[in-house]
């Protein structure tokens, strides 16, 4: 099955604002709010591992505890449930199956652990070393 990846970004990113921040909710101000915060979450994930070696410690223990609340909310994200519960809808503002973010999140995690155990190959250290030069 060939997807267009432009094309499938379009779609997905589209489908993620139009569930992040929907025009037909209750609380629709408290509902964004969540929804933003939820973003800077998202952005943790993704930049996280540009942390210094010092503050790897916290990405860890927030990658963990994601992985642990999926567990227990059956592969759902909190963030999203409490969003869904204040807007009295029912979002999923993921494109990929979670299973996936899943993975991604623990790859992110092992790295993570990587770089806090030995800081001198995490990217922070590395960019600091290039750029310092």
């Amino acid at each position: 099955m060939d997807r267009d990846p432009v094309e499938f970004v379009k779609k997905c990113s589209k489908h993620t604002w139009s569930s992040l921040f929907p025009s037909d909710i209750k609380n629709w101000k408290l509902v964004y709010f969540i929804n933003i915060l939820h973003i800077i979450g998202v952005i943790y994930i993704q930049f996280g591992l540009l942390s210094p070696p010092k503050y790897m410690k916290y990405y860890i223990v927030y990658l963990s505890f994601l992985l642990i609340t999926y567990i227990l909310l059956n592969n759902k994200c909190f963030m999203t449930i409490v969003s869904n519960y204040f807007s009295e809808r029912n979002y999923n503002m993921l494109c990929i199956k979670l299973e996936n973010a899943k993975l991604f999140i623990f790859g992110y995690l092992l790295l993570a652990l990587l770089f806090y155990f030995h800081p001198q190959v995490s990217p922070f250290s590395i960019l600091t070393k290039f750029f310092s030069k």
